[in-house]
């Protein structure tokens, strides 16, 4: 029954199909009735249909035109473009994302989810899939911020945790506490370009967020103190635990599958009826998809799904296989069916995946349960207390965080071995036939098979160049020039800083002599910081009245000389043009 459940939930909220409720109704009573696994799929199937689409209605008639009034904000500011914030709140029954700039901008900065403010602005209907899979039916300029007004009982405590344990965080480095913020509680707005690149280079994007195993932790802690409880006593603070950690981490997808899988099982616990956590995976997969049908099209939420699905099915399986002492063996299998499971889904996103992933995963692990059980206790005591025993008990926390980076740093900077579709094929037969191994006893060749062809997998994945092409290429919103004197990088347009450092990292950009911003504006800025971050040492040169710092001002007719390579300014206006010679002129494409 769970399956059938989920495959209809999942089936149901990704055609939206407009079933009438009373159909629905009916489906319902004949699975009362007369349970059936096909009954249950395909009456699950039309709720989940249902639902999504009034849930599209919902969005037919977004607010368009001057807005003025409360607004009660759903998440957490977080930055837009180079100086300002967009933030999603209610306004009456519609979900809007509120955008402001500058001055305005400050005024809101500092709310925290849950939190109400007035505001004047203008809306329009949005009009991306982005939003509408976030129930976002339009966007509001705010142009002016007034009063503030408390948050509800329950957002309130929970912001009151979160401002503890960002303010015991303080003695931190700037890459440790944004690392902290996202591990414990979610929040991965104060991330730099450069330690979120490191992390995806790696692997291990998925650490800098809370995921499903936060919630593993939060139940760890918790049991031993309701342990000697009734039961029905344990149910209700767990449940009651489980809910206050949804809001603390704002609804995260991961987060909400994990609390719904923890809750089924607890639940379940309570009743003397245990489920297996394949069927409560499948349980909490069809309640939260019929709760809210458009996660089905959210990427964190497909992975979270397929990483469970990982642990659940192929670990046991690579337990068994792989050699060595088995609390490495139970790790390194706990990691790899988490990642195989995922694969096939990044693949299909992003067009491939690091081979690093699997041995970072395996080395930062064991730091990442300490951090996150550490981080809620001593690091709420933390705050509480205040400096200067602050600092001592994050002293732990430091020395995780710095493991965890180096990890990443390490995995990052290794030359680039991506795995494309047919490297995820061939590890997806791999998997399979070591699947089919664990099923039939005498199968013991098709274990070996997959053994063999995920290592042939691996062992042909691509590796990038070790650096570009001499002479100009392009990347994300640059151009490089690269010779075995100077790398010259010149920003020809805006670019998100994150972007332009994944781009540089692929094309095996190891160093960065020159920095050419053409424009100077703020988007420059914010760009240069981040490569001159990732590459210490780069100088960068921008047009008179510009606004990056530290850069050195050139005008028409000034020449920089890097290594053998001669870089002249050919205008300044209205951007920098250069023109790059090394012996004889090569110029730009």
């Amino acid at each position: 029954m769970p399956y059938a459940a989920a495959v209809g939930a999942v089936a149901g909220a990704w055609l939206l199909v407009g079933v009438p409720l009373a159909v629905v109704a009916i489906l319902a009573g004949a699975c009362l009735w007369r349970p059936s696994p096909l009954l249950v799929l395909v009456a699950v199937a039309a709720l989940a249909g249902f639902l999504g689409s009034r849930a599209l209605d919902g969005l037919a008639d977004p607010p368009s035109g001057p807005v003025e009034g409360w607004v009660r904000l759903l998440d957490d500011p977080r930055p837009l473009g180079t100086n300002g914030i967009r933030v999603t709140v209610r306004q009456g029954r519609a979900r809007l994302e509120a955008r402001a700039y500058g001055a305005v901008a400050a005024r809101l900065d500092d709310l925290l989810a849950g939190e109400r403010v007035h505001v004047s602005g203008t809306a329009r209907p949005a009009a991306s899939d982005w939003h509408r899979w976030r129930h976002v039916a339009g966007t509001l300029n705010v142009n002016a911020v007034g009063e503030r007004g408390a948050a509800a009982p329950l957002a309130a405590f929970t912001n009151h945790i979160r401002r503890l344990l960002e303010s015991g965080a303080r003695s931190l480095s700037d890459d440790s506490r944004a690392m902290f913020a996202g591990m414990v509680y979610g929040d991965d707005r104060s991330q730099s370009p450069r330690l979120y690149d490191d992390f995806r280079a790696a692997g291990l994007g998925h650490l800098l967020v809370v995921s499903g195993q936060n919630v593993a932790f939060v139940l760890a802690l918790a049991s031993p103190l309701v342990v000697r409880t009734r039961p029905g006593v344990r149910l209700m603070v767990l449940l009651a635990l489980l809910a206050v950690f949804a809001v603390l981490t704002r609804f995260e997808p991961s987060v909400l599958r994990a609390v719904t899988m923890a809750g089924v099982a607890v639940t379940s616990a309570a009743l003397g009826r245990p489920e297996t956590g394949r069927r409560t995976l499948a349980w909490a997969v069809a309640a939260v998809v019929v709760a809210d049908p458009f996660l089905v099209r959210v990427l964190a939420f497909q992975l979270s799904v397929c990483a469970t699905g990982g642990l659940l099915w192929i670990t046991p399986a690579l337990a068994e296989k792989l050699p060595g002492p088995r609390p490495l063996a139970l790790a390194a299998a706990t990691t790899a069916g988490a990642q195989l499971a995922v694969m096939p889904l990044l693949v299909a996103v992003f067009g491939a995946v690091p081979v690093a992933s699997l041995p970072a995963n395996v080395a930062a692990g064991p730091a990442t349960a300490p951090v996150m059980m550490w981080g809620l206790t001593g690091g709420l005591f933390a705050g509480i207390i205040g400096e200067p025993v602050a600092w001592l008990i994050h002293r732990p926390t430091a020395a995780l965080l710095w493991w965890v980076r180096t990890v990443a740093a390490a995995a990052a900077g290794a030359p680039p071995a991506m795995l494309g579709a047919g490297g995820a094929a061939a590890v997806g037969a791999g998997v399979a036939f070591m699947l089919v191994s664990r099923r039939l006893e005498r199968a013991k060749l098709a274990g070996v098979a997959g053994t063999a062809v995920m290592t042939v997998a691996l062992v042909h994945s691509g590796l990038a160049a070790a650096s570009p092409p001499p002479g100009w290429s392009e990347a994300a919103g640059a151009r490089l020039f690269w010779h075995e004197s100077a790398a010259v990088v010149v920003l020809d347009e805006p670019v998100r800083p994150s972007d332009l450092l994944e781009s540089l990292r692929l094309a095996g950009m190891r160093r960065a002599d020159l920095i050419v911003a053409a424009a100077g504006g703020a988007s420059d800025a914010h760009a240069v910081l981040a490569l001159r971050d990732r590459y210490r040492g780069a100088a960068a040169v921008a047009p008179p009245m510009h606004r990056v710092p530290g850069a050195r001002t050139v005008r028409t007719g000034d020449v920089v000389q890097v290594g053998s390579v001669t870089v002249e300014v050919v205008s300044d206006s209205p951007e920098l043009t250069v023109e790059v010679t090394i012996g004889r002129n090569i110029g730009p494409p």
